[in-house]
């Protein structure tokens, strides 16, 4: 029972609260974000720099992982909310391979995703050494990094929506 236990717990740490990648040092707040230059899902280049001015919040995530299935809904409930406002809401995917448009495109349509969905080069996620997903990023209106919030967490929508607010006024 007690190597149960040991197994359940360490399960728990690190598998549930975000899905693992590679270890690197990420950018941190008080500092300008990494630009980035990515294709959406139709194709087009987006860049961060168009939506300067703006409150960018950014969430790195990727089909298959668990938890990146639940944050992208409150995304989601966050894109509709500040629609019209000065904000965007970006989701950079981690899928890779040849059918990883596709992959996140169907996504998309099963969770009825409406926000821009880009599809990360390997850059973004080196820029933003990307570990473990889902991790989101706010940024102020200079892009400046004012929040990070590893993994996901239930009210995380609300969390953000709140610092949206503040850096609104």
């Amino acid at each position: 029972m007690k190597k149960f236990t040991t197994i359940a717990l360490l399960f728990f740490f690190f598998f549930i609260p975000a899905c693992q990648k590679d270890k690197a040092s990420r950018p941190v707040l008080g500092n300008k974000a990494p630009s980035f230059s990515l294709k959406d899902l139709d194709g087009d280049t987006v860049r961060l720099s168009d939506f300067s001015g703006k409150v960018v919040v950014i969430d790195f995530w990727a089909t298959w992982c668990g938890p990146c299935k639940i944050s992208a809904l409150e995304f989601e409930a966050l894109s509709r909310a500040f629609q019209g406002k000065n904000v965007a809401v970006l989701g950079i995917s981690m899928d890779e391979g040849a059918s990883a448009v596709e992959t996140v495109r169907e996504f998309a349509k099963a969770y009825n995703l409406t926000y821009p969905l880009l599809m990360d080069d390997g850059k973004a996620g080196k820029a933003y050494a990307i570990r473990s997903i889902p991790i989101t990023y706010i940024l102020g209106q200079d892009h400046t990094i004012v929040k990070i919030y590893p993994g996901y967490f239930p009210g995380m929508g609300e969390a953000i929506a709140e610092e949206i607010v503040k850096l609104l006024s």
